[in-house]
């Protein structure tokens, strides 16, 4: 799957962050889009698209670094083996994704610009591919219900089937904290998100908004996504994923491992403690 990174925000965080674009906050003295296209390179995904905006410059010439030879004087190219686009004007997570995924035709990778942590991408993409299978028909047959899984696994075999899109869209890791507040909040029913308030300003404990999501290009297909103009800001978060939601046409995909996002005081802290710990899961980063 192709992966669109959202990178286009800017950070409100005072001192030495201030006015700083969320992707190039230093967490132990590297930017946070090193630590997430390590954990892409990590879960073996290699195409990848940056949606920028703010301080786009920076960004570019962050990576430029790494590939010398690149043009980073359009508006959309490729640096260091990645591809970007620069928007012209802020379009919000709704319309950067859409714009950023104009002439897809397969199901693509989200994620926001500003997360830490270790969140397993293979397996979140293999139970979507699983779940978005369903069996054509039974047989009673001992050789198919012995020989089958043995020959092809569930998620390629013969005997499955997608599920319309009508029914899935796409779908969101999320995962628990004791404090949801200013954070997008989901409840879940059956492995599917049916409730998605964002930034409640109120404390309750549950699952959030981990940042990932994988989406199909029927989800633009929508009638609130329709009414939306090209040109429009807005965020997928308050506009469509509520939407879906009370569709049910979301499925979640729980994280348990490390997870903060960078663009509070309170996310900055605890993205101390995380580096130190990716750092004892990968060596590398030493």
């Amino acid at each position: 799957m192709k992966v669109i990174i959202l990178a286009g925000g800017k950070t409100n965080l005072p001192d030495k962050f201030k006015n700083i674009p969320k992707s190039l906050i230093e967490i132990d003295k590297r930017p946070v889009l090193d630590y997430q296209l390590e954990l892409l390179k990590k879960n073996r995904f290699n195409d990848i698209r940056l949606v920028l905006f703010y301080k786009s410059d920076e960004i570019l010439k962050y990576l430029k670094k790494k590939d010398k030879k690149a043009d980073i004087t359009k508006k959309i190219g490729k640096v260091a083996g990645i591809e970007y686009i620069v928007e012209s004007k802020a379009l919000g997570t709704g319309g950067a994704i859409r714009s950023a995924a104009k002439g897809m035709k397969k199901d693509f990778i989200v994620m926001n610009g500003d997360i830490l942590t270790n969140f397993n991408i293979s397996a979140f993409v293999k139970a979507y591919r699983n779940s978005i299978s369903q069996p054509r028909f039974f047989t009673s047959s001992p050789f198919f219900q012995k020989a089958t899984p043995k020959i092809l696994p569930l998620e390629v075999s013969p005997l499955r089937k997608r599920v319309s899109h009508e029914d899935i869209l796409g779908a969101m890791g999320v995962f628990y904290t004791q404090d949801t507040k200013d954070l997008g909040l989901i409840k879940t029913k059956n492995d599917r998100v049916v409730e998605f308030t964002e930034k409640p300003d109120y404390q309750y404990s549950g699952y959030i908004n981990a940042g990932f999501y994988i989406l199909s290009p029927k989800v633009f297909e929508n009638k609130i996504y329709k009414s939306k103009k090209i040109t429009e800001e807005f965020a997928i978060e308050q506009d469509i994923f509520p939407e879906l939601a009370k569709n049910s046409q979301l499925l979640s995909f729980v994280h348990r491992g490390l997870w903060t996002d960078v663009g509070s005081e309170q996310g900055l802290k605890k993205a101390e403690n995380i580096v130190s710990r990716l750092k004892e899961e990968n060596p590398l980063t030493k």
